[in-house]
């Protein structure tokens, strides 16, 4: 059946026995974001419908039960790819929420752990992370029977990520001046920044950074600005400070220019992730 308006709901939840890592439960319908990056992971399971997205050069379709993994810094988008709405859940733990999780599991997290597979129907992993899923209650108060289903499914994870040589060579190969750049916003994000001051940061032409840049990161360097300012905001939000602030402090001067890419970015509105500063918050919007 044909839905006539796009549908998007979006709930999200924090518990302190499972280190606050974000989890949140997304439904779309004719929606799609564009290219971004996130500098935590992302580990979504589809739940209704497919989810095609880019990511790191290459275009997947992940379908009901399907596992999607984003490392840190991958450049990926996402999309529903019919009238059938997509449902899907993530949890999308820091590299230290990982290293806490590692800890209680008692094992070592490499300094260089990241997920080799982008996309994975494997049986195993599929089965804990539902376990986990149909068990959690944000406001339940004995929690040990989703814990000890997180903390399996996160066990299971750790043995399928590692860092390979095949990834290490293929970073090394990338032209000096990305991570020149890349360090430059990074470090100066929160200023008003040109093109041309990163342009002499590396001796080239504006022209030639953007070709540069766009070819290595599959962003423009205004992108990455933006989507770097607007991951900061995010971290800002969930500390409990206010939208208006969050956005200066980020770098953004126009408050509807900074809720407009915001919403565009992150998938819904900088009050929503302020309300969800606290542990348990589920907010439902059509935007």
């Amino acid at each position: 059946m044909k839905i006539a308006h796009p549908i998007n709901e979006f709930s999200h939840w924090r518990n302190e026995r499972l280190f606050n890592i974000d989890l949140s439960s997304y439904t779309l319908c004719h929606h799609s974001f564009p290219r971004h990056f996130h500098e935590y992971f992302v580990i979504e399971l589809v739940m209704q419908g497919a989810d095609k997205f880019y990511c790191d050069g290459k275009t997947y379709t992940a379908n009901t039960h399907d596992l999607v993994f984003i490392n840190p810094g991958e450049v990926h988008t996402g999309s529903t790819v019919s009238d059938e709405p997509l449902h899907y859940y993530s949890i999308n733990p820091t590299k230290h929420e990982l290293e806490q999780i590692a800890m209680t599991l008692q094992r070592s997290l490499p300094g260089d752990f990241y997920f080799r597979k982008t996309l994975s129907d494997r049986a195993e992993s599929l089965k804990k992370i539902l376990h986990f899923f149909n068990a959690f209650h944000p406001k339940a108060a004995d929690t040990i029977h989703y814990e000890e289903f997180f903390f399996d499914f996160m066990n299971d994870l750790f043995d399928e990520g590692c860092c390979t040589k095949e990834a290490i060579l293929k970073e090394d190969k990338k032209d000096p001046r990305i991570r020149q750049i890349v360090d430059f916003i990074q470090s100066k994000f929160k200023e008003p920044l040109s093109l041309q001051q990163m342009a002499l940061h590396v001796n080239v032409s504006p022209f030639h950074l953007i070709r540069l840049f766009k070819k290595a990161t599959s962003l423009s360097p205004y992108e990455y600005l933006i989507i770097k300012r607007i991951e900061y905001a995010k971290q800002l939000l969930r500390q409990g400070i206010d939208v208006q602030e969050a956005a200066l402090e980020s770098g953004f001067y126009d408050a509807s220019h900074f809720n407009r890419l915001f919403r565009k970015i992150a998938g819904a509105s900088p009050k929503i992730f302020h309300s969800s500063k606290s542990q348990y918050c589920t907010i439902y919007s059509a935007w």
